[in-house]
């Protein structure tokens, strides 16, 4: 494979900062699409930290893309699940 550190960084710092986004706006946008809002933040991001560090120049930048996402789905449930749910759109629309 043809990924740089530097894109393997990037990636992993966005994959990280992708579910803190989301979980900042997640109260402005409708319960049914927050899950397509998370996946496309991190495609963006993740599409953007690649670009950012050259790693379109390679052929395994869809590898990164792939990781990004999945890293940055994975944190979100683990710490939702850690802080007991908390995190879902319906706590916050019950709070509100």
């Amino acid at each position: 494979m043809d990924i740089s550190n530097a894109t393997a960084l990037a990636s992993a710092i966005v994959a990280l900062v992708c579910p803190a986004i989301v979980q900042a706006v997640k109260k402005y946008i409708p319960s049914e699409y927050v899950g397509l809002f998370s996946l496309a933040v991190s495609i963006i991001l993740g599409a953007l930290a690649i670009a950012a560090t050259g790693g379109f120049d390679g052929y395994g930048w869809g590898v990164v893309l792939a990781g990004v996402v999945g890293v940055a789905q994975a944190v979100y449930t683990a710490v939702n699940s850690a802080l007991g749910g908390k995190l879902s759109k319906d706590k916050l629309d019950l709070a509100a």
